[in-house]
């Protein structure tokens, strides 16, 4: 769902991952679909990782690239599919469920 083929939700166009800009890149683009980064990120990062996090939603805002991955439609993505994914794709690992509570996720449990 995420990714098929050669293609990757996270993989930056026309870059390798040896790219210095790379990182960045791919930042961008989880931050694009599942941000923005929430307030809480704050509790946990340091004053450069909270550069970075302005620096690429400055430049997401500019460049009017936000397209929440909550509204993505698609014949073979379901709304539980959905729903599921933005669970787990929480920016804030803290916020992420736990691999005990994934095995009990309801949408596992009913594929």
């Amino acid at each position: 769902m995420i990714w098929g083929e050669s293609w990757h939700i996270f993989k930056p166009d026309n870059l390798k991952p040896d790219d210095e800009a790379y990182p960045l890149q791919v930042l961008i683009k989880q931050a694009n679909f599942f941000g923005p980064f929430p307030v809480s990120y704050q509790e946990i990062a340091d004053d450069e990782r909270l550069d970075i996090l302005t620096t690429v939603m400055e430049y997401i805002q500019k460049n009017e690239k936000r397209k929440p991955f909550s509204m993505a439609e698609d014949p073979e993505l379901t709304k539980e599919d959905r729903e599921f994914i933005c669970r787990i794709m929480k920016l804030d690992p803290r916020d992420r469920p736990t691999a005990r509570e994934l095995l009990r996720d309801e949408w596992l449990n009913s594929a």
